[in-house]
């Protein structure tokens, strides 16, 4: 049987790889990370794309960026941007995971400022939850002053658009953080969809009312969708990275 830390590497890696396999990574950009006690948190090294990454790719760092533990075989470096997620977990304890990636539809649509509206029924699973810092893009996510507007950010709503730069989601696991990032992009998605659509018609979109999205998100709340949306994106995953999946422990267990 695989330890709970084999586990926990091995999801990462498969969360990697979806986003990668959706569209939702750029180059070797990106980080996803989960606590694992305190001032301590598990971490992908950078080099690797999230199309690629391996177990031991995943470094135990501290909330500093400072390297604990990983693979000898690999090279433990990490960029300054890794702090960014470190000063997430510092600043909320309570959130377990979180992933950062810079994905299309969600870039593209943070370039206006705006919470984006709820047209569809998935979206819903969002409503009331995504917020847009306010901070224009001035560089990396490498210090804590630029930082810490997205931390206070996360800890009222659990995802987050960065303007001109990339998204944040979060959870209680690595399998809910990545969902929401899937959700995230899809709604911007919708609404340069639909609003391409009504510039195009001239007609006028209706969005879903606040109130019905909020109370279609507790309907939907109720429905334990999670673990088999995991369990389908696992079994596309072993027909696109069946190198992933090979003489994993965890992946058996």
């Amino acid at each position: 049987m695989a330890s709970s830390s084999d586990s926990l590497r091995f999801d990462m890696c498969c969360a990697a790889r979806m986003l990668y396999r959706a569209g939702l990574s750029a180059a070797n950009a990106g980080h996803i990370s989960v606590t694992t006690g305190e001032n301590q948190m598990l971490v992908n090294r950078f080099g690797p794309s999230f199309a690629t990454l391996r177990p031991a790719d995943i470094l135990t760092v501290d909330f500093h960026g400072k390297v604990l533990e990983h693979d000898a075989g690999v090279d433990p470096y990490v960029n300054e941007t890794v702090e960014l997620h470190g000063i997430i977990h510092r600043y909320n304890p309570q959130i377990v995971a979180v992933v950062h990636t810079h994905p299309p539809a969600a870039i593209t649509w943070s370039a206006f400022r705006r919470v984006p509206e709820v047209f569809d029924q998935e979206s819903c699973i969002l409503a009331g939850d995504v917020a847009v810092i306010a901070e224009d893009y001035t560089g990396l996510a490498s210090s804590e002053e630029r930082n810490r507007p997205f931390a206070e950010a996360l800890g009222k709503s659990a995802a987050v658009l960065l303007p001109n730069h990339g998204a944040i989601t979060t959870g209680a696991s690595v399998q809910l953080a990545m969902t929401r990032m899937v959700l995230l992009d899809g709604m911007c998605a919708r609404n340069i969809a639909v609003y391409s659509a009504a510039r195009a018609t001239g007609f006028t979109p209706q969005a879903i009312k606040p109130d019905d999205a909020l109370n279609a998100r507790r309907e939907l709340g109720r429905i334990p969708f999670l673990q088999p949306l995991w369990n389908d994106f696992l079994q596309r995953l072993r027909q696109t990275d069946p190198d992933l999946f090979a003489g994993s422990n965890a992946a058996r267990a």
